[in-house]
C-alpha cells in the first residue's frame, strides 16, 4: 500500500528545477555578502580592493543589475512552486497535506529564528515560513485569483509602503527605519569584528527583529514574498515546468522578453544618475517601486532561460553542479552561513572589510565551488542532504533512510 503520507522520491524531483534552485543559492550567497555593507555594518566599513577602483565600480555595477534582489525572488518562485507540487502529490495519494505542511513550515521557522540569532541577520526562512502559512489559505483559490494577488502583492504593496514614508518623512530627512538601521549597523561592527559571541548573538537579534520587522517597511517585504510565492504556485498549475520539452518555445519567447525588459528597468536608476536627472517628487515613490517589479520580471526570464537551456544535454550536464547544490539547498544555504562567521568576521579570518564587489564575487565563487564538490560527494553516498534528512524526519514523523544502497 503507498504511504499517502510519504516523502516524495528521488525519481519524483524536477531535476530541471535543482539547477533552477542551485543557481538561485549562487546569487543569494553572492548578494548576501556584497549586501553585508549597509546592512550589517555600516558601508564605509567595506572599502573593497581600493587599488582598483575602476574594477571595484564595474564589477559593483553589474552585480546589482544582474543579481540585486533577482535571486532571492527566483528562490520565492520556487518556494511557492514546491508548496503547489507537494499539496498536489499528497492530493494524488489520497491524503490532506494541510497537517504535514504545517509540521513542515514550522519546523523551517524555527531552525530560521536560530540561524537569524546564531549565525545570520539576513536569514529569509523565518519570512519565508512565516509568509508559508499565509500561502496554504490560497490553496483552493482560482487560478486567475491567485495569479491577479500575487502580483499585487508582489509589486503594488511595495508601492503602498513607499508612498507612505513619502508622505510621512520631513523633506530631505531619510525614513525612520532608514535612521534606525544606519545606527545599528554602527553599533554592530565593533561586535561583529569582535570575538564576544553572545553579544553577536544579542545583536543579529535586534538587527532583524527590532530594527526592521518592527517597521512599517516590513509589509513591503513579506508582500512581495507572499506575492512570489502565489506566482510561483500559478506557474505549478500551468504544467509548463513538470513538461519542459513541450514547451521550449514558451521558454525561450519568455527569456527573449523578460530579462530584456527586467535589465532595462534595472538599469533607470543608473542611468538618471548618469544624466543627473531625479524623478518629480510626486512620482519619487512610482519609480522605486520598479525596483520590485525587474526584480521578478527577470528572475523569471532567468528562470525560462535555464528551463531552456536544460533541454540541451551538453549543456544539462555542464549545469549538473547546480542542480547537486539545489538538491541540498537548506544544507548549502545553512553553511554558507558558517563560511561568513569563519572567515569574514572577527571570529575567524576577518576579511569583511576587503568584501567589496570584486572579492564579494570571488569568494561567492569559491565557497560554491566547494558547495558544489561536497554536495556531489555527499549524494553519491546519501540520499538526501544532513538538514533535508532532518527536516523530513521532523516533517513525516518517520526516520527516512539515508544512506544509499
Amino acid at each position: 500500500m503507498t504511504d499517502i503520507a510519504a516523502p516524495v522520491g528521488q525519481s519524483d524531483r524536477i531535476g530541471e528545477i535543482d539547477i533552477v534552485r542551485g543557481f538561485a543559492l549562487f546569487g543569494v550567497l553572492w548578494m548576501n555578502v556584497l549586501g553585508m555593507g549597509g546592512f550589517v555594518v555600516p558601508e564605509d566599513k567595506i572599502h573593497g580592493l581600493t587599488q582598483f577602483e575602476t574594477l571595484e565600480k564595474v564589477v559593483g555595477f553589474w552585480s546589482h543589475l544582474l543579481m540585486a534582489g533577482k535571486a532571492q525572488a527566483l528562490f520565492s518562485l520556487l518556494f511557492g512552486f514546491g508548496f503547489a507540487i507537494m499539496m498536489d502529490r499528497i492530493g494524488q495519494r489520497g491524503g490532506d497535506g494541510t497537517k504535514i505542511y504545517l509540521r513542515r513550515l514550522t519546523i523551517l521557522l524555527v531552525v530560521g529564528i536560530a540561524h537569524t540569532c546564531l549565525l545570520w541577520t539576513g536569514d529569509i526562512l523565518n519570512a519565508y515560513a512565516a509568509m508559508g502559512f499565509l500561502l496554504l489559505l490560497t490553496r483552493r483559490w482560482s487560478s486567475g485569483w491567485l495569479l491577479a494577488a500575487g502580483v499585487a502583492l508582489a509589486t503594488l504593496v511595495p508601492l503602498a509602503v513607499l508612498v507612505f514614508y513619502q508622505m510621512t518623512t520631513p523633506a530631505g530627512q531619510p525614513p525612520a527605519f532608514v535612521a534606525l538601521m544606519e545606527a545599528g549597523a554602527e553599533s554592530r561592527w565593533p561586535i561583529v569584528m569582535g570575538r564576544d559571541y553572545p553579544a553577536f548573538v544579542v545583536a543579529m537579534f535586534k538587527a532583524l527583529f527590532i530594527e526592521f520587522y518592527s517597521q512599517p517597511m516590513m509589509l513591503s517585504y513579506f508582500g512581495w514574498i507572499l506575492g512570489r510565492f502565489m506566482i510561483g504556485s500559478w506557474i505549478f498549475r500551468q504544467g509548463w515546468v513538470q513538461e519542459p520539452r513541450r514547451y521550449q518555445m514558451g521558454y525561450a519567447l519568455t527569456a527573449a522578453t523578460f530579462i530584456p525588459v527586467g535589465l532595462l528597468l534595472s538599469v533607470r536608476r543608473f542611468i538618471m544618475q548618469g544624466i543627473e536627472v531625479e524623478p518629480m517628487e510626486w512620482a519619487t515613490s512610482l519609480f522605486r517601486s520598479l525596483g520590485a517589479v525587474s526584480e521578478l520580471v527577470l528572475a523569471i526570464g532567468y528562470g525560462a532561460l535555464l528551463m531552456l537551456l536544460c533541454q540541451i544535454p551538453a549543456v544539462r550536464r555542464a549545469l549538473s553542479g547546480l542542480g547537486t547544490v539545489g538538491q541540498m539547498a537548506l544544507t548549502n544555504y545553512l553553511t554558507q552561513s558558517l563560511f561568513f562567521v569563519f572567515v569574514l568576521y572577527g571570529f575567524g579570518l576577518g576579511l569583511l572589510p576587503w568584501m567589496g564587489a570584486t572579492l564579494s564575487l570571488v569568494f561567492a565563487v569559491v565557497v560554491f565551488a566547494i558547495q558544489i564538490a561536497f554536495s556531489r560527494w555527499w549524494l553519491s553516498r546519501y540520499r538526501f542532504g544532513p538538514a533535508e534528512w532532518l527536516w523530513r524526519w521532523g516533517t513525516y514523523g518517520t526516520k527516512p533512510a539515508l544512506k544509499r544502497t
